[in-house]
């Protein structure tokens, strides 16, 4: 089974520590679909709903749908969450808005509480995974 590159960005506009050049956001390898985690920026670089973690979930969800999209699959075809969020009184008002991108039967998940991530303003991240049952 080969890897296909589904998506790849240049993250150096997006000003994270650490991070330069172009970055893999989106394999597809068989009917596995890895991503890397899913923040508030936009595929054009911007960043939105600074201060808001629910507006900066429906981001991240809004990125995996389009990603798994992509690869040929939906939201449906997505089998396990980890959602990261910087303050724990953010789950209140970002998971309601991940649960919305999902049927009755929801992917796998797990969440942490996590001290920061690659950007100050960035307060939720969600990585994804996904299995799509056509075999191409």
């Amino acid at each position: 089974m080969k890897k296909k590159v589904i998506y790849h960005v240049d993250v150096g506009p997006m000003g994270m520590l650490g991070s330069a050049g172009r970055r893999i956001e989106c394999y597809r390898l068989g009917n596995l679909v890895c991503m890397t985690g899913q923040t508030a920026f936009t595929f054009d670089g911007r960043l939105v709903g600074i201060g808001d973690p629910a507006a900066q979930a429906r981001q991240a969800c809004e990125n995996i749908k389009r990603l798994m999209e992509m690869a040929g699959g939906g939201m449906s075809d997505v089998v396990k969450l980890v959602v990261y969020v910087t303050d724990r009184a953010y789950r209140e008002s970002a998971y309601p808005v991940i649960r919305s991108y999902f049927g009755e039967l929801r992917p796998c998940q797990t969440g942490l509480v996590v001290e920061g991530l690659a950007r100050e303003e960035l307060l939720i991240e969600i990585d994804a995974w996904g299995f799509i049952d056509d075999a191409e």
